[in-house]
């Protein structure tokens, strides 16, 4: 058994992608909680947060306004998924679980999945097809190993050697992602007892790793001119690997 996590974004006719097309540069954020949602709209322009509410209390969506907090503002909704064919409509008959939120930005949805087969994830992509334009973002296979625990955390983390950790946390403790930086690297390798060398290469590595853990996440929520590559549906970094060893 093998577990994909698919990050990917989609165009078709929901109500929240098109009121993020409306607000261009604004991303907005629903969680799915049994038969309510989560919404929160992360901005501090209050004639959009104006804007926007207006359109829920139109629509009958909300049950209770949370107010604003942290540069945004939250509402508790009433389920849609029951008059609008949501992206958890179409994810979860093909045995895909969405790890929230979905986030609605400049008329798309980037959703991330998570899935055991990889039969039923090309099935969900051809449903996707049929509503709307889809893109993939990323498709990448994760250790089961990952599993109980929160599988974000690892697939950001669980990468890293003890070497590359034990680098980037005394690195950050040190100071050197400060801005304007505080120390250097031969700081940092001198405080850690090693050579500046062996420091910068478990650094290097460790950010490497991370970053490359790190981008899928970020491209859900980026919101720039350049269109995802539209990358085949096979194409993992694991595949990739294979194929550099065997070509």
């Amino acid at each position: 058994m093998n577990l994909w996590e698919i990050s990917f974004r989609a165009q078709y006719d929901y109500p929240f992608i098109e009121m993020s097309r409306r607000y261009p540069g604004t991303p907005m954020s629903l969680w799915c909680i049994w038969n309510r949602e989560l919404f929160q709209v992360p901005t501090h322009r209050t004639d959009v947060l104006d804007a926007i509410e207006k359109e829920l209390k139109k629509g009958g969506w909300i049950i209770e306004k949370w107010g604003d907090a942290n540069g945004g503002r939250t509402f508790f909704l009433k389920d849609t998924c029951a008059r609008w064919n949501s992206i958890w409509n179409i994810v979860e008959p093909h045995s895909g679980l969405i790890a929230p939120p979905a986030v609605f930005a400049d008329g798309w949805c980037y959703t991330r999945v998570l899935s055991f087969e990889e039969e039923t994830t090309r099935a969900m992509f051809k449903e996707l097809q049929s509503h709307g334009r889809t893109e993939l973002i990323s498709k990448r296979e994760l250790p089961l190993t990952v599993l109980p625990t929160n599988v974000w955390v690892h697939s950001l983390f669980g990468d890293l050697t003890d070497k590359q950790k034990e680098a980037l946390l005394k690195a950050h403790r040190a100071g050197y992602y400060n801005s304007p930086r505080k120390v250097g690297t031969e700081d940092v390798a001198r405080m850690s007892g090693v050579s500046r060398s062996t420091f910068e290469e478990h650094l290097r590595k460790g950010e490497n790793r991370v970053m490359d853990a790190l981008v899928p996440y970020l491209q859900l929520y980026a919101r720039g001119t350049k269109e995802p590559a539209n990358l085949p549906l096979k194409s993992t970094p694991r595949a990739a690997a294979e194929a550099a060893e065997t070509g």
